[in-house]
């Protein structure tokens, strides 16, 4: 039986997973987008775990699923979703390149993250699989763990960073860096959980907060992902890159200028 904050944390993890998941589902109904539904799968996922964490807290020895399917599990669902976020990140982001243009080497080498990451996930999980291990391979864990955060935010850059930059609107510019800031943020939270967790300990092991902060950070980049930035910030953020610009003094030049930061408020929501 786990202490009462580490029941506390499990409970608020299952309840903020469960709340996300229905509030997805609530916005993929009233404006179903490719995006969100990608984030309520990845989320649906993450709920699984958080409910396998929960229970394992409770009492180890009567968990539904024996430790090694437990590892098993939480191995898939790592490359699930991961593989959910990024496969969908990339079909948004080609929309973005011209024609012919989209297969950048950015693109192909988040492709080959991918691949490497789901790979290394497989194998553990054959590894836990055939030798009936209580945790993860830590080697292949910590591996997993640097080429899924590199994954992930190079299938941002990619999707907000094309190479016709300077023919996207104000208003694509705002939200592509708020998207890539709050994920980026998100993302570094992730990494300095797991810093923190090996820099007082060499085994990978189960820690029920740990693995709560787990599930809380993924869907907390599902619901960063799925849902719309906030407007006044983005308003502010447009006006700041339309200030940044050179605008030239000829005035079909001034005319060509704002064409370039012309406003597409569905610019994002359509191509996703």
């Amino acid at each position: 039986m786990g202490t009462p904050l580490e029941l506390g944390f499990l409970s608020f993890s299952v309840a903020f997973t469960s709340i996300s998941f229905i509030f997805l589902l609530y916005q993929c109904i009233i404006n179903f987008t490719k995006l969100r539904l990608a984030c309520l799968l990845s989320t649906f996922t993450i709920i699984i775990i958080s409910i396998s964490n929960f229970y394992w807290d409770q009492d180890p020895t009567k968990l539904f699923i024996p430790r090694s399917v437990y590892w098993i599990l939480f191995a898939f669902i790592r490359a699930t979703y991961t593989t959910i976020i990024v496969v969908c990140m990339l079909d948004m982001g080609r929309k973005f390149y011209e024609k012919y243009r989209w297969n950048t080497t950015l693109f192909k080498a988040t492709v080959l993250h991918l691949i490497i990451f789901d790979c290394i996930n497989i194998a553990d999980a054959v590894l836990i699989l055939i030798h009936l291990s209580d945790t993860s391979n830590l080697p292949l864990f910590i591996g997993q763990l640097i080429v899924g955060v590199i994954t992930i935010l190079s299938s941002f850059l990619y999707s907000f960073l094309p190479k016709r930059m300077n023919n996207i609107s104000a208003q694509s510019a705002a939200v592509g860096a708020w998207y890539m800031s709050i994920t980026g943020i998100l993302s570094i939270c992730y990494l300095i959980l797991y810093l923190v967790t090996f820099a007082f300990t060499d085994k990978l092991s189960y820690s029920a907060i740990g693995n709560s902060f787990d599930s809380l950070i993924r869907t907390g980049i599902s619901l960063a992902v799925a849902l719309p930035p906030p407007t006044k910030l983005i308003q502010f953020m447009k006006s700041k890159i339309i200030i940044s610009y050179d605008v030239p003094h000829d005035s079909n030049d001034i005319r060509e200028s704002c064409k370039v930061l012309k406003v597409d408020d569905q610019e994002f929501e359509e191509s996703a």
